[in-house]
């Protein structure tokens, strides 16, 4: 395993190296690498190529047995799965390898938008006590973490899907006051989302994953910002695209008409989010109050008319999360000039 350094400077050492993965992690360091180093890779692995392009940009996405063990291997995939890739690489003689874990990618994304004045961080600036709670989501069926982060001071657990269990996780409900506890099935985080957005009542707020942390504190909300989010993912070819690897054709379809049915002014803008390259992913998000109500009236307001379609598609488990997903980014994407909208890192764990 390499040393750690910056990526940028590790891979001026070796003639060639190439991307272990083909999606958005991959895709997004293959963007800035070859923006901040003017290097390219020979190509991106895959263990399967089903589900994958054929080619990214001109380079090729091929298997692993095809490339030269002496190359640089980047593994660019989600972190959860880093480790038992790192450990076949090994095995199969590639001892050249690189985890492009979630903080690194934090670093090289960050500097890359820097360089493009794009995506700006929420930096800590001293000032008022501003009250805010973030909302660590959990399910009672979530498989146990190695070791469970600590939870600050602003951080509080919320259980989705409590209506349908009888069991309970140290935390907060989504089943009280006015919720959709019930459909947490299909809405997986949303569920807790909405359950924030009715009954939360701290001037600042926001949602994240058990295994997601935002690593958001309160001194960034002097900043000046009106939400923070993670940086967003670079798509290949578009945003569209990492839509339709979890959803059906028929989602997108139904999603369209509904957007063009209720916002027929703003309906060219959202189809430019879709198909842009920039996606806002996994519901992390924090804000004002009224910045997260304004987007929960207008993503649930969306969400009620979807239900309306009697599909079996948008029945299936986590179907309407992904919907959700979609219009996180649509909304934030769409009021980047009317929001000051900043950007945190955020932590996996495993």
């Amino acid at each position: 395993m390499i040393d750690r350094l910056m990526i940028t400077e590790i891979i001026q050492k070796y003639s060639k190296f190439a991307f272990y993965g083909a999606q958005v992690v991959a895709y997004g360091a293959y963007t800035a690498i070859k923006h901040l180093s003017s290097r390219s890779p020979e190509c991106f692995i895959v263990s399967n190529l089903d589900g994958n392009p054929r080619e990214i940009e001109g380079l090729p996405v091929q298997a692993l047995e095809t490339v030269s063990p002496d190359t640089l291997i980047i593994i660019a995939v989600t972190e959860l799965l880093q480790d038992e890739i790192a450990a076949n690489l090994k095995a199969n003689g590639y001892l050249r390898t690189f985890k492009l874990t979630s903080h690194e990618e934090h670093l090289l994304m960050s500097d890359y938008y820097a360089s493009i004045g794009k995506f700006p961080l929420a930096m800590k600036k001293p000032g008022g006590d501003i009250e805010f709670t973030l909302f660590e989501v959990r399910h009672h069926l979530d498989k146990p973490l190695k070791k469970r982060p600590k939870l600050e001071p602003w951080e509080t657990s919320i259980q989705a899907g409590a209506e349908l269990t009888d069991i309970r996780i140290c935390g907060i409900p989504d089943n009280t006051g006015d919720n959709i506890s019930i459909k947490n099935k299909q809405y997986s985080e949303a569920s807790a989302m909405y359950w924030v957005w009715k009954n939360a009542s701290a001037p600042w707020v926001g949602i994240e994953h058990y295994r997601r942390h935002l690593l958001v504190s309160p001194e960034m909300l002097n900043d000046n910002a009106d939400a923070i989010l993670t940086l967003p993912y670079i798509c290949y070819p578009n945003a569209k695209s990492q839509f339709q690897r979890f959803v059906s054709e028929d989602i997108i379809a139904v999603l369209l008409t509904v957007l063009n049915m209720l916002y027929p002014d703003d309906y060219d803008d959202y189809v430019r989010c879709l198909n842009g390259k920039y996606f806002y992913t996994s519901n992390l998000i924090s804000a004002k109050h009224g910045v997260f109500a304004d987007y929960c009236k207008w993503a649930f307001g969306i969400m009620e008319r979807i239900e309306q379609f009697d599909m079996q598609s948008i029945k299936k488990p986590r179907a309407l999360g992904y919907i959700v997903e979609m219009l996180t980014s649509i909304y934030f994407m769409s009021n980047k000039q009317a929001l000051n909208i900043r950007h945190a890192q955020k932590a996996i764990y495993r």
